[in-house]
Order: structure tokens, then sequence, then C-alpha cells
């Protein structure tokens, strides 16, 4: 009912509003294209450029996961993933963020692997420049439910804007811009063999690994990043209020 409820004003949003910013294709697809303008959130290059790294081959052995933490983000299976991999030496997580449901951390810390990861309080921007700037990959392994499936993760791209390779869920959204890429490696992300068995190739791969994640940042710098998308926005605004229109040379 309540689903229903939200499409009926969505269908009154189309109609009444002079125009509507959905952040992905599919939220978009609701709408009448007349109205839209896609405006997806794409990290700030800056943020992460200037930014001092470790070179890749000096870094421990940790693999990165940042934002809110709820179990269909994954967090359970890259624990026991860990556990597996326990034989490595050094291996760890470094988890950054917050718990948004009661009890998990509690549930956590009984897991064998949990004495491999490395728990922070969520992070600044510079500080989560800093912090990416140290590890060897980032995390996206979020459960296949409807709400995550077609969703793009701010952490993917800001992972891709640090240079770190992606381990992530399965997802044809999120399979066709790895791969298209070539950033990272793709798995089912309820498959705790598949999920270590990712992380231990990243490990025993750094030259790979390095290359992967330079391709990332690489594609952020020229597709995926907010100034692309300010633009859009700008143009939007523009179109509204019946001025002029911006180009990629226009200041904003």
């Amino acid at each position: 009912p309540i689903a229903g409820f939200m499409s009926g004003l969505d269908w009154l949003a189309a109609k009444v509003f002079d125009a509507i910013v959905p952040a992905t294709p599919k939220i978009a697809a609701r709408f009448p294209v007349d109205k839209i303008a896609i405006i997806q959130n794409f990290p700030v290059v800056e943020e992460m450029l200037g930014v001092m790294q470790l070179p890749y081959i000096q870094r421990p052995k940790a693999l990165a996961y940042a934002g809110y933490i709820t179990k269909h983000r994954g967090i359970f299976e890259v624990v026991q993933a860990l556990q597996m991999l326990n034989e490595i030496d050094g291996i760890r997580l470094d988890l950054a963020g917050k718990f948004t449901q009661q009890g998990i951390e509690d549930e956590l810390q009984v897991l064998p692997g949990w004495p491999l990861v490395r728990f922070h309080v969520w992070l600044s921007r510079e500080q989560l420049a800093l912090f990416l700037g140290s590890v060897r990959a980032g995390l996206v392994l979020h459960h296949p439910i409807p709400n995550e499936i077609d969703a793009q993760p701010i952490k993917l791209y800001e992972y891709m804007s640090a240079g770190l390779p992606i381990i992530a869920s399965n997802f044809p959204l999120l399979k066709q811009i790895i791969e298209d890429v070539g950033c990272g490696l793709i798995v089912d992300p309820l498959d705790i063999k598949a999920v270590a068995a990712a992380m231990r190739w990243i490990l025993d791969h750094p030259a790979e690994a390095e290359a992967m994640g330079q391709r990332g940042r690489l594609a952020v710098l020229r597709i995926y990043n907010w100034d692309a998308e300010a633009l859009k926005l700008m143009n939007l605004y523009n179109k509204v209020l019946g001025g002029v229109r911006y180009d990629n040379t226009s200041s904003l």
C-alpha cells in the first residue's frame, strides 16, 4: 500500500513540477523524459587528488569498506571471508562508517573473523581520502534486494577516484560499469567463498590490482565526476528559469 501511495505521488509530481531530478536511470524511467535531468551522485575529484597515498605495493594487506554498516550491505559475508583467509599474514578489513541497525556490532564481534577488522569512526571527507589511500581494494558487496540491485553507491566511485580496485556484487549495473572500465572483480555477494577468492586474488596480484585501480581513477577523471553532473544541473536550472545554457567552458 505504501508503495502504491508513493507511485501516486510520483505521478502527481510529474504533472505539477517544472522539472524532476532523479539520481539514477532506473528512477528516471518513472517520469516524463522532457521534465527530467538525471544527476548522479558522483564524487568531487579534487577531494582525492593531492592526498598523500602510500605506494600500492607498500600498503598493508587491507581491504576497505566505507559507509553505513548494515546486514544487507554484506558486512557479515566480508568478515566471514576474512576468517577463511586468516593464514595470510597481516590481512585485515578497515571498516569506516556507522552501524545503522541495532545489535549488528554485537553480532559481528562474536564472529571468528572480527579480530581481523579495524574499525574507524565516521570519517570526514579529508580523512576518507587518507583512509582510502592506505588500502588495497574497496568493497561494494550489497545484497541482491530490490533497493540495492539498481543502486549506484557513492562509495563505488569514491574507491575508483582513490585508485582502488573494486570487489563488487554481480548486479547488472555494477557489472557493466566495472567490466567496461576494467577496474575490479565481480562476485556473488552471498557466496562467502567467492568473496574470499576475490580478496585473495587482489592480494596475490598487486601489479594487476594496481592497474585496475588506475583504470578506475581515469574513468572518474573522464566520466564519473561531479563536474559533469554540475553542468547538467545548472542547465536544468536555466531551462526552468529561461536563462542561458552552460557548456564545459562556462563558469559555474
